[in-house]
């Protein structure tokens, strides 16, 4: 009966923000000995509020006015380091970002748009029946998944409100546009018409419609950028997040993997790896993402 009663709780709660004046904006402030770098202004039920990042931790927060004062950027703080890394490396055609952790393995999953039915429900009770609850997961989601999967994303909800998974809740865009039948360079972020900010900011909205803070973590629709799409990506504030260890490629577990597995029912393949690894007690920690850079 719990159960049934919070789950009839999230889904109600879910359809209840309401989300106005979006805008894009780029200041700190500080806070209780804080910095915060604000990143996006919005009503939300018409209250004027703020999504900032703890620019040492790398967690995101929704603040309401009244806002401290702006202060000076400490660009040497740890989030600016991260950023500053990401515009100098290599801008490769494919798994562009952070692709290896400093800090354990980090189980990411892709919830890309997907006719199938249902998600892999195997993946995610594996882990919180597997390790310590809750246990950290990143979901690279799209909002064509959301749409089409609803019964599947209040399930995930649930079980972070119960605190089975700790999910940060990464921008996979909101459309992931593919074309079989063009080349890389032209397709996903790459196609013709893509508008790239209002793919990613397109996809915010609907997380905090949905009452989900967006963390500040993204990942590219088949790992596919360039110099211009990383740049764009970098300017709207994100960290990108490749992978070393896409195990449905054949990619193997390494001490500082990112596991890229799809939680979408797309690439089974992977999701069996991933279990038989977990089975055989060959990962025995998981690290949440915001530690691993």
């Amino acid at each position: 009966m719990k159960t049934f009663i919070l789950f009839a709780t999230i889904f109600f709660s879910l359809q209840a923000a309401s989300i106005t004046n979006f805008r894009l904006e780029h200041f700190c402030i500080k806070s209780q000995k804080n910095q915060f770098f604000i990143y996006r202004s919005f009503l939300l039920n018409n209250t004027q509020s703020y999504l900032a990042l703890n620019t040492t931790t790398l967690e995101t927060k929704i603040l309401k006015s009244p806002l401290a004062n702006p202060s000076p950027c400490n660009y040497d703080s740890r989030y600016f380091q991260l950023l500053h890394l990401e515009i100098n490396k290599p801008y490769p055609l494919q798994n562009d970002g952070f692709i290896q952790s400093k800090n354990g393995i980090i189980i990411t999953t892709d919830l890309c748009p997907s006719s199938k039915k249902g998600f892999e429900k195997r993946l995610y009770k594996a882990l919180f029946q597997n390790f310590p609850n809750p246990v950290p997961v990143t979901l690279f989601i799209t909002k064509r998944w959301i749409i089409k999967h609803k019964k599947a994303f209040h399930t995930l909800l649930l079980w972070e409100k119960e605190r089975k998974l700790s999910i940060t809740w990464g921008n996979h865009t909101a459309y992931h546009h593919y074309f079989p039948k063009r080349p890389l360079k032209e397709n996903f972020v790459l196609a013709k018409n893509e508008n790239l900010v209002n793919d990613v900011t397109n996809l915010e909205i609907t997380l905090l419609e949905h009452g989900i803070t967006p963390s500040i973590f993204f990942r590219f629709p088949g790992l596919v950028s360039n110099k211009k799409s990383a740049l764009t990506i970098a300017s709207l504030g994100y960290i990108i997040v490749g992978s070393n260890t896409w195990l449905a490629k054949g990619e193997k577990l390494k001490q500082n993997s990112i596991i890229l597995v799809h939680g979408n029912k797309n690439e089974a393949k992977g999701v069996d790896i991933l279990l038989k690894l977990i089975k055989e007690k060959r990962i025995t920690q998981i690290s949440d993402i915001k530690s691993a850079f």
